[in-house]
């Protein structure tokens, strides 16, 4: 089949949704699909567009913001014409474009869906009103959990035209001890017990919650370090909390990192947490594809309570599930698993063993195509 995967989110761009498009795009095309995926423009993607075994199209203003809608679709119209099915990662761009197609040349299309970005409109019209009526023509929207597909159908898309399909992540391999101890070299973690969080530094993450536990957790453990990944507008206000509660210097904020560095933080950390919650707009997790990632590594995951967290992690199973904004709840979670290596490593296994079995991009890319193929 020819399919055409038109997005707002794809590398160099970092974050869920991007990794959704990459690993979707490479899956299919291993399962003998033709797959074109049209992504924003960015300097020097030459070499990695050209790695990838699919033909990548770029277009150019993705900084105009809501802008950026327009040149997506001139460059996509003469995609549009040979492609068979669209996969729309994202409905506010993908999706409107992949409507106003469906509507000239009846090419059927799939939209995905998160949370926040429909969830954002709810209260706008006319803009809620051109999201139903995408999410009511595709051929089938695809909600990340099922809390997702609950606010979906409260949004007004069609029940009936909605399949949860649990994002995943790929299995690691593990790192050789040099590996483990040349990562440890290059950020300074000496002899440290690591706890790591990845994710961008907004509200709603829970880095400030994680900061604010931090001293608790090093009264009984002082050699640990807590090393945070990613970029935000929220990284000055932890750094500060960090300095104003005396911690600093146990609080690593290495930015963004490419995925080789962030693999290997995963393979040094003991625990890998963030306290997810609401931010003042209602925003919440749809899924938490970074625990999935924590559990690809064999990791145990401490995680907020906030929208569809509790199906990426099973508490008590695969992690432990707390309540948001409260860094006694966190800090009692962590130092529970610190003092009990046993469980950890036990919710670290299972963890592992649900990617192997369930939360694989081969799995869902095989539950897609299977619910395609349920579609009327």
């Amino acid at each position: 089949m020819k399919i055409l995967i038109p997005t707002a989110d794809y590398p160099p761009i970092e974050g869920g949704i991007s990794t959704v498009a990459l690993e979707v795009a490479r899956m299919l095309t291993t399962k003998g699909h033709e797959i074109t995926v049209l992504a924003p423009y960015f300097p020097d993607t030459g070499p990695f567009d050209e790695a990838e075994p699919y033909e990548v199209h770029r277009y150019a203003g993705y900084r105009l913001g809501w802008l950026r809608f327009f040149p997506m679709l001139f460059t996509a119209l003469p995609l549009m014409r040979r492609a068979e099915l669209i996969l729309c990662i994202n409905i506010a761009y993908a999706g409107v474009m992949a409507r106003i197609a469906g509507s000239l040349s009846r090419t059927p299309y799939v939209v995905f869906a998160y949370g926040y970005e429909f969830l954002k409109f709810k209260g706008v019209w006319p803009v809620s009103a051109l999201l139903r009526s995408v999410y009511r023509h595709a051929r089938l929207t695809v909600a990340i959990s099922d809390f997702t597909r609950s606010q979906l159908a409260e949004f007004g898309a069609a029940p009936d035209g909605i399949v949860t399909i649990h994002p995943g992540a790929s299995l690691s391999t593990p790192l050789s001890r040099e590996c483990l101890a040349a990562t440890r070299d290059k950020f300074a973690l000496g002899n440290d017990r690591v706890i790591l969080a990845v994710g961008r530094f907004v509200p709603r993450k829970g880095h400030l919650t994680f900061v604010r536990a931090l001293p608790r957790i090093l009264e009984a453990f002082p050699d640990t370090v807590l090393v945070l990944v990613g970029q935000g507008p929220a990284m000055s206000d932890v750094a500060k909390e960090a300095n104003a509660l005396g911690v600093r210097d146990n609080v690593l904020l290495p930015g963004c990192l490419p995925p080789d560095d962030v693999a290997a933080l995963y393979e040094c950390c003991e625990i890998f947490a963030l306290p997810t919650g609401t931010d003042s707009d209602g925003q919440v997790e749809g899924f938490g594809l970074v625990f999935t990632e924590a559990h690809a590594h064999g990791k145990p995951v401490v995680a907020g309570h906030s929208g569809g967290v509790t199906e990426a992690v099973l508490d008590g199973e695969t992690g432990l599930i707390v309540e948001p904004n409260d860094p006694d709840a966190l800090a009692e979670a962590i130092l529970s698993l610190m003092n009990d290596p046993e469980r950890a490593r036990r919710l670290g296994e299972n963890g592992r063993r649900r990617v192997e079995e369930e939360l694989n991009w081969e799995t869902f890319t095989e539950r897609l195509l299977g619910a395609l193929e349920d579609c009327p």
